[in-house]
């Protein structure tokens, strides 16, 4: 599998980052049973955890198709031998600025979250986050998107900052055929006992309703993260639809950042 890893770029003179990132993910979960298989976590420095992304059931659908969310994040392999695709829209409007005029860019996104956390859990070190995605025949001026990991606590308000990492270029930068896209941010964060964690993918374009693809849940397209875990216990689906009565809504707070070079 060849794997696309790119860096920040910074266009010459002034220029728009597409820079979208999720500030909370707002989650409601109801009361429930919940069957978690647990995952042990040793001590050491540095520890890797590989966290599959799946499509076991959809926590949340905008009725616009631009935002998704999914149970779920967990150590076990993937589901399908077919490729599970969502389809999105770039329908969150956000305004931004290039040399000197004022642009529209629109954004769209997927989460994957875990479920309730156990016990605390320590992340420390760099997160890998690696994700398959295509924007066939999609022209566009300039697009971006950007991995991260958010928190929210049971009653569905955002825990402190996401950490996150972002690419943006001229054009479709995405691609006509699934590709696997990778970028690593620093995490040095303990998520709480009870606490939900999100794995977020937000892509942006100028054009609006700009459509993309995110591939996941099969041995061909993977899309995972690897998690410097250091201690704690990750949860697993044990079935399909393991968390009980959760309902969600997720929220964006979208992040145009002006830059000068």
């Amino acid at each position: 599998m060849q794997i696309r890893v790119v860096r920040p770029r910074f266009w010459k003179g002034r220029a728009l980052l597409i820079v979208a990132l999720l500030s909370g993910v707002n989650l409601i979960v109801c009361d429930g049973f919940v069957q978690v298989a647990l995952a042990s976590v040793s001590e050491s420095e540095g520890s890797g955890v590989l966290m599959n992304f799946h499509m076991y059931s959809v926590v949340y659908a905008a009725s616009n198709s631009s935002i998704f969310v999914y149970n779920g994040a967990d150590l076990n392999p993937p589901t399908y031998s077919t490729t599970a695709t969502t389809q999105v829209f770039c329908r969150v409007r956000q305004n931004g600025q290039v040399w000197f005029a004022d642009v529209d860019v629109w954004l769209g996104g997927v989460s994957w979250i875990t479920q309730p956390l156990p016990e605390g859990v320590t992340i420390r070190g760099e997160a890998r986050m690696v994700v398959w995605m295509s924007a066939p025949e999609q022209e566009t001026v300039a697009s971006g998107y950007a991995f991260g990991i958010s928190e929210v606590d049971g009653t569905g308000n955002p825990i402190g900052e996401p950490a996150y990492q972002y690419y943006y270029s001229y054009g479709n930068v995405l691609g006509s055929s699934p590709t696997a896209f990778e970028l690593s941010f620093t995490v040095d964060q303990t998520f709480a006992k009870g606490h939900i964690i999100g794995f977020i993918v937000i892509v942006g374009s100028t054009s609006q309703g700009w459509q993309f693809q995110v591939h996941f849940d099969s041995p061909n397209m993977n899309s995972f993260v690897t998690l410097p875990v250091i201690a704690g216990v990750i949860p697993e689906f044990t079935q399909i639809g393991a968390v009980a009565s959760m309902a969600a809504a997720l929220v964006f707070t979208c992040v145009i950042a002006r830059r000068r070079t």
